[in-house]
């Protein structure tokens, strides 16, 4: 959808049309559902940041029309990241998503040898718990770039950064973690 679309599809909804709606909620709802599931691991919370995100979203909405730099997909996905982020910070204020959603198995090739299956669990725990150890907003960087599989301009974004210095900081994340990830390697071998 472009920019002018948007628009006037956000008026429509904003204005009370129940088709325009429906539209939206049709559009929005599984991916919000899924993501929410994906960081949280459990149905009733997945559901409930879910449902508060889309009254955040229907809150707000009549504000979508003065944030023309980004999408309306972008600002979405940016109230639920914030919802979920608020979430963390009144409980234990600790991240943890599944593996599949921050690499999507693009690690390694599928194998069904048992083996290997065992070794590449082995290797996805390893990166999963060295991820937690760099800083927050390079985190944030490799969950968007890689898990979110959003381009450069988009994580600029939905960040607030210009491009340059989301590329920068790419690279700082990933060899952050490439250095975590080498450095736990070392030890276990001693």
């Amino acid at each position: 959808m472009e920019k002018r679309e948007e628009i006037i599809f956000v008026k429509k909804i904003v204005s009370g049309d129940e088709k325009a709606f429906r539209e939206f909620y049709k559009m929005f709802f599984p991916k919000i559902y899924k993501y929410a599931y994906r960081k949280l691991q459990n149905r009733e919370q997945a559901e409930d940041i879910t449902s508060e995100t889309f009254f955040k979203i229907f809150k707000h909405l009549d504000t979508y029309k003065s944030r023309m730099n980004e999408g309306l997909d972008i600002w979405v996905y940016s109230i639920e990241r914030n919802t979920i982020r608020d979430l963390f910070r009144k409980n234990t204020g600790i991240e943890i998503l599944p593996l599949e959603e921050k690499w999507g198995n693009v690690l390694l090739p599928p194998i069904d040898d048992p083996y290997i299956m065992i070794e590449r669990k082995e290797i996805e725990e390893i990166i999963n718990e060295e991820l937690q150890k760099i800083p927050k907003q390079y985190q944030e960087i490799i969950k968007l770039r890689f898990f979110k599989k959003k381009c450069i301009r988009e994580i600029a974004a939905t960040l607030g950064k210009n491009e340059g210095a989301i590329k920068v900081m790419q690279f700082r994340a990933l060899s952050a973690l490439k250095e975590k990830v080498k450095e736990r390697i070392k030890n276990a071998n001693q």
